[in-house]
């Protein structure tokens, strides 16, 4: 190509706005009720990972066009060519009616973001190949199933086994050091950017004109009151580039880093008194873009899924509006642009700004992998993986001397499950604290208890808690306990499972500690399986001759974030878990021992004799603890039956233990 083509090239590519004609399908307001995307995770992120401060930045748009034109420079200055016999661009951005926050997310899906990807893999990673293919991709990260929210998040492509996908084009062009940053990059920084999109409405059109900036962000923890920890963790590390560019633009004062110290350790404070929040139910919700900035979960991915993602730009965008936000770790800030408007934007116009965007991300993504292999000077980790954290329990300062705990106090081993769970039968509360990755909690929710506790050697009679628990407005540390919940188990229909470790302070002093599990549900029919799968359980506790079934320690509310905790005891690992630590891989059948067998044929035999059917017997709720015991789990497609019709169901099992397993949706 002669200058002048190069020229008109890059002119048609870069001078495309959103059309003029898009407009809003339908009723002003989704379908949906629009809710609060705030949740529990979303109170429990760790101090040092707190988003502290939103900074109006108005120059983003101009940096990042200045972004594209220095990489377009770069690689004709190298003598690389550009191809347009090669591209499969469409340059038109057509007219399009928007029906919902997903129409709106595909549209830039399919228009701006190929073409932004394309020129980003260009200019940064294979300037000699003469087409066009992209090592980047823009993927839908969950399904939320709400017209009035999507997300989607950029990646570098990935093939099935988990490496790096490679066009044809691209196979043998690559360096191996080139291959190796890419999955380098896969690896350690698997979402680089994140898209929150809304439908084009007045709600979110609104929302994205009054953000305010420049004040100080009040991050929202738990209001329980009485209880709170102290938290230390190792921050993140920027790119130096970025760091360097955004202390210049004088929009702010730097926070000092001698406040992030390298203490990872919680230290908790008790009251004499701990006091859940109360909460107020409004019939509307109104969209508040704070709200829409601290949410995690799949409702949401603004900053706190940019800290557990460890990534920097958040793109806020609602079709004719957007936002662009950059995530400073050391001080804590999101600098954010002013108001894009996708059609009228003038210098840059659109898709350059976006091709901009694009380039700057994976740069800083290069940029922070190659800070990251490093060595701390405090940890042979890389710093931005050093997120491990001691916990250290110390004495509540607001208590008179006589009620002072004793840091000595003595303890029982965690392994001692029966103690703590006859500890536990008459605690109303549990307050419940986080303590992996970027989640170390600086005030515990307050979890009422809901249902009584359910294990075999004492048995209650059904309780109608809620008359007393959520009249009661302060609770004392012999009507409360403590659970600190590790990283999930697993996500499936009913909610996320925790591991947790428990702990009860007896009358006498002595601290009880136990391992349990922890099961958290947080929609409406999450909750109601779950309320029927505790059911199932405490009828089960009530029977004398039922075998591997575990005790379930009650089942508790938090009103603040409206979730549901289901408590039981701790069996083990799953059969589908052992056997993936035993190969080191997925596998669809696992093996067992004839005693194995014959103690799970004895176990669901036992809960048949109780007129039960399991319906979900499988290798993932099957399991064996470190004693050999053997328990059969989740009973949330329980079913109450006939016992001679469950032949079938036995069957199911003898697949599942003989390695003969076939995946079916009901038996």
């Amino acid at each position: 190509m002669t200058p002048s083509e190069v020229q008109s090239f890059l002119y048609q590519v870069f001078n495309a706005n959103y059309n003029p004609d898009i407009i809003q399908d339908g009723a002003e307001l989704p379908k949906d009720l629009i809710v609060a995307p705030f949740q529990f995770y979303d109170r429990h992120i760790a101090s040092n990972f707190a988003l502290q401060r939103v900074v109006y930045l108005p120059n983003i748009p101009e940096a990042l066009s200045a972004t594209c034109d220095a990489a377009v420079n770069t690689f004709l200055a190298n003598r690389n060519k550009f191809s347009t016999g090669e591209s499969f661009f469409n340059m038109k951005l057509p007219n399009i009616k928007f029906m919902d926050s997903e129409t709106v997310r595909d549209y830039y899906r399919t228009h701006i973001g190929p073409i932004a990807q394309a020129f980003a893999s260009k200019l940064c990673v294979h300037p000699h190949v003469k087409s066009w293919p992209s090592i980047l991709e823009n993927v839908i990260d969950n399904y939320i199933g709400a017209s009035y929210i999507s997300e989607s998040c950029l990646t570098v492509t990935m093939d099935p086994e988990g490496g790096v996908f490679l066009e044809d084009e691209l196979k043998g062009k690559l360096s191996p050091s080139t291959t190796k940053t890419l999955n380098a990059i896969l690896t350690n920084h698997p979402s680089l950017a994140i898209w929150h999109v809304f439908p084009m409405v007045s709600p979110f059109t609104t929302m994205l004109h009054r953000i305010s900036t420049g004040s100080e962000f009040k991050w929202e923890n738990s209001h329980t009151e009485g209880y709170r920890f102290l938290t230390h963790t190792l921050p993140p590390t920027d790119a130096k580039s970025l760091s360097n560019k955004l202390s210049r633009s004088g929009t702010s004062r730097r926070r000092s880093l001698k406040k992030n110290k390298l203490e990872r350790s919680t230290i908790a404070k008790v009251g004499r008194y701990v006091t859940p929040p109360s909460t107020v139910q409004r019939s509307r919700y109104r969209p508040d873009f704070k709200h829409y900035l601290q949410c995690s979960l799949i409702s949401s991915k603004a900053w706190t899924q940019a800290a557990i993602h460890d990534t920097t730009y958040i793109i806020l965008h609602c079709g004719r509006y957007e936002r662009i936000g950059i995530r400073h770790r050391a001080s804590q800030t999101l600098y954010l642009s002013g108001v894009i408007d996708t059609v009228n934007i003038q210098n840059p116009r659109y898709r350059k700004l976006h091709i901009g965007l694009h380039i700057a991300i994976f740069q800083d993504a290069l940029e922070r992998m190659k800070a990251s292999e490093i060595p701390s000077t405090s940890s042979k980790l890389p710093a931005s993986k050093s997120l491990k954290r001691s916990s250290d329990r110390v004495e509540g300062l607001e208590r008179p001397p006589k009620r002072r705990r004793s840091s000595k106090a003595s303890s029982v081993p965690p392994a001692v499950h029966n103690s703590i769970a006859k500890d536990l039968v008459h605690r109303k509360l549990a307050l419940i604290s986080l303590d992996y990755d970027v989640f170390l909690s600086s005030v515990p929710s307050s979890f009422r208890r809901i249902g009584e506790s359910c294990i075999r050697d004492s048995r209650n009679e059904s309780t109608d808690w809620t008359k007393d628990v959520f009249a009661q407005k302060k609770f004392r540390d012999q009507e409360y306990f403590t659970l600190k919940l590790q990283a999930p188990l697993g996500r499936g229909a009913v909610g996320v499972v925790h591991p947790a470790q428990a702990e009860v302070v007896l009358s006498s002093g002595v601290v009880v500690k136990g391992n349990l599990v922890v099961k958290l549900a947080f929609s409406e029919e999450q909750q109601s399986k779950l309320r029927a799968e505790f059911e199932m359980y405490c009828r089960m506790s009530r029977l004398s001759d039922i075998e591997g079934v575990l005790d379930v320690h009650g089942l508790f509310y938090d009103a603040e974030s409206n979730t549901m905790a289901f408590l039981m005891a701790d069996g083990g690992k799953t059969l589908r878990q052992r056997e993936i630590e035993r190969t080191g891989k997925f596998a669809e059948q696992v093996t067992t021992t004839q005693e194995e067998r014959e103690a799970f044929t004895r176990a669901l035999e036992s809960i048949h004799r109780a007129g039960i059917r399991h319906c979900d017997i499988r290798a993932d709720n099957l399991m064996i603890d470190s004693d050999g015991k053997v328990y059969i789990i989740d009973f949330d497609c329980a079913e109450w039956h006939s016992p001679d019709s469950l032949s079938d169901e036995i069957s199911r099992l003898n697949e599942v233990l003989e390695g003969n397993y076939i995946r079916r949706l009901h038996y």
